[in-house]
């Protein structure tokens, strides 16, 4: 009797054990990145079209995945028993199913997508130097603003090294937008060497390019010195990242003595 309680025993925690390997192998199957081991909780996956490739770490499920790619035209994958390699090969939208023996599935929506930078204006300010300057000259550059507070600008790339592209501006918060074409650099600034990038834009169907200098988490003054002045139009809090626009030409005729002038937007990225 006393055998046939310990064979039951032993049967039990066998039972027991095998139950527990078989919730491990069987839960659910994600992916994780192979290269920061992020989790990819949404079910999607946006790939730059200059990609060679991302890497992800099937787990969950009992193993021995297999793979179906929707349309090999818009995403291409390779796999070898351990990494899922997924090869951007034009702009699109496409789905790839991950599933295994026991039912367990996973789809993941992947977009191939040319890389942007998505800025939303948060306020407007000015910066001016010179001599013989008024706090009315500071106060029209900011009311001169072509894109008001709640608009934005989106910058997508168009190129491997992130230089040229096109840039979208919407003047305010309505989904209207202007049209131009991007060069992109990257300068430091005289006085200080502070890294900017510098977009040189040309606006579709229009005489208007702009010189952008963009800052990203930094701050910038708005202390008052004795040439020196700047307002910030709703007088709210600046952010971290913002853009300086030189508008010196269009109103050094009317103040002989301003050498430089600047309107700001302050912005905050969007995702």
């Amino acid at each position: 009797m006393k055998r046939t309680h310990f064979f039951h025993g032993i049967l039990l925690i066998v039972l027991i054990l095998s139950f527990m390997a078989c919730k491990d192998d069987h839960g659910p199957i994600y992916l994780v990145s192979a290269t920061d081991h992020q989790l990819i909780t949404d079910g999607k996956l946006e790939i730059s079209p200059f990609s060679k490739g991302e890497k992800f770490l099937i787990r969950g499920g009992e193993g021995n995945y297999t793979i179906k790619n929707e349309n090999k035209e818009i995403v291409d994958y390779r796999y070898d028993g351990d990494t899922l390699t997924f090869i951007p090969v034009s702009i699109g939208e496409t789905s790839t199913l991950i599933a295994d023996r026991s039912g367990n599935s996973y789809t993941l929506t992947i977009l191939v997508n040319n890389p942007q930078s998505n800025y939303r204006v948060e306020s407007i300010s000015a910066e001016v130097e010179g001599d013989k300057l008024t706090f009315e000259l500071v106060k029209q550059i900011a009311k001169d603003t072509p894109i008001q507070s709640g608009g934005r600008l989106l910058f997508t790339y168009s190129d491997a090294s992130l230089t040229l592209g096109d840039l979208k501006i919407f003047p305010n918060h309505t989904g209207n937008y202007q049209v131009g074409i991007f060069k992109r650099s990257l300068k430091y600034t005289e006085d200080t060497g502070q890294l900017y990038q510098q977009f040189q834009v040309e606006m579709a169907g229009s005489t208007t390019n702009y010189t952008f200098m963009l800052f990203e988490n930094e701050t910038s003054s708005t202390q008052t010195t004795d040439n020196t002045s700047s307002t910030n139009e709703e007088g709210a809090a600046t952010t971290n990242c913002f853009i300086k626009e030189e508008v010196t030409a269009q109103y050094k005729g009317e103040f002989s003595g301003l050498t430089k002038a600047y309107r700001i937007y302050h912005l905050t990225k969007q995702p």
